[in-house]
């Protein structure tokens, strides 16, 4: 099996330890960025691979190819999966898709919302053949040590949710997913579903929201703590948030009683599902975060200025989990007809800090919804459900 990763940070530094200590596995770098690849080299010359650190013990890895080149890796691939920001996957679907063979999984981890509609605009016909999936999120949460040479796992997952298109093949995905990363990836009926249990959109944003808008600009002495330092207030709003994505999956089933959304759960439900033995108190949504191991030190973004430390609104929990998570799933919404006032505070928040407009008078109509995968983007005008 030939599996090429394209991307060089957290994600893919996991994945070539994991997948490189595989004897039935071939793996192959395709880091595009700057000078990420020779770095790579450089990194894992020296150390001999590279190490994840996890609780377990170390998982070493080599990468049988590192390049900054598609063409070399990519027709190989029997595998292709980008681990990668959101906000990258189209330059990159752009940079390989003239390399893709017939027959080839094309994924994304995590693959956020509007995936599959990225790719089959950037492939067009040739969609057809080739298989498209999905993973809800990462199976871990992991944190460059050194780059290209070693990677801390602070915590795995216990299940990951997946689509894939055609469904028929989800069983056999799952079944090789969980084999490599040691997680359990349990299939889902849609990439809608998949969008819509997205719950990145609801954490990241929601979390920065609580923490930071009512921010005076004063410098912090070191950086908060992120999901650890969230208060009562902070989860309420991602109950409310979650809430409102709850009600957009009953309009939906509603509309279309074939469609199975059951992925598609509270945030409480989730953190609970996929932390289980982690989670020292799990009496309240506040004290799942708090008081969950797998998140212990992790730190908001921010930037080193005179006199200590400011929020980093350009960080990937706004920057990508807005356009490409929260934002679908607002789009979505309007589609339905489901109002989401919550939703609305974040993104109206988080857009002015990102100095962009996705929502105008309402609507997602703002001039920057072209550097966004909600569906108006595509130019849905009504929705477009799965079977």
């Amino acid at each position: 099996m030939h599996v090429a990763v394209c991307g060089g940070g957290n994600a893919a530094h996991t994945l070539m330890a994991f997948l490189g200590s595989r004897a039935d596995v071939q793996t192959a770098l395709y880091a595009p960025y700057r000078d990420e690849a020779a770095r790579w080299q450089r990194g894992v010359m020296w150390r001999g691979g590279i190490v994840a650190h996890t609780a377990q013990g170390l998982v070493v890895g080599r990468p049988d190819q590192i390049t900054n080149q598609p063409e070399e890796v990519i027709p190989a691939a029997d595998v292709v999966i980008l681990a990668l920001p959101a906000f990258a996957h189209r330059v990159v679907l752009e940079a390989i898709a003239p390399y893709l063979k017939a027959g080839v999984w094309l994924g994304a981890m995590p693959a956020r919302g509007g995936f599959l509609w990225e790719v089959e605009a950037v492939l067009g016909s040739r969609v057809k053949d080739i298989v498209v999936f999905g993973l809800q999120t990462l199976p871990w949460a992991c944190r460059i040590r050194t780059f290209g040479q070693d990677v801390d796992v602070l915590g795995t997952k216990h299940v990951v949710d997946m689509a894939i298109k055609p469904p028929s093949l989800a069983q056999r995905l799952s079944t090789y997913l969980s084999d490599w990363f040691n997680v359990k990836i349990q299939p889902v009926r849609s990439f809608l579903a998949l969008g819509l249990a997205d719950v990145g959109q609801i954490i990241h944003p929601g979390i920065m929201y609580g923490l930071f808008r009512d921010w005076d600009g004063t410098p912090f002495p070191e950086p908060p703590l992120f999901y650890q330092g969230m208060d009562e207030a902070t989860a309420a709003i991602l109950d409310a948030m979650s809430n409102e994505v709850l009600s957009i999956r009953r309009a939906l089933e509603a509309a279309y009683p074939h469609l199975d959304l059951s992925a598609v759960r509270h945030v409480g439900e989730w953190i609970r599902r996929t932390y289980q033995g982690s989670i020292r108190d799990e009496s309240s949504l506040h004290c799942c975060f708090v008081t969950n191991e797998s998140y212990r030190g992790i730190r908001a973004p921010v930037r080193p200025v005179d006199g200590g430390y400011v929020p980093d609104f350009q960080a990937r929990y706004l920057s990508e989990d807005v356009p490409f998570g929260l934002l679908v799933t607002r789009g979505i919404a309007e589609l339905a007809g489901v109002p989401t006032p919550t939703i609305d505070a974040v993104i109206t928040w988080a857009q002015e800090k990102l100095g962009r407009e996705y929502l105008r008078d309402g609507r997602v109509a703002g001039r920057d919804v072209a550097e966004t995968r909600a569906p108006q983007r595509f130019g849905h005008k009504r929705l477009q459900v799965e079977s």
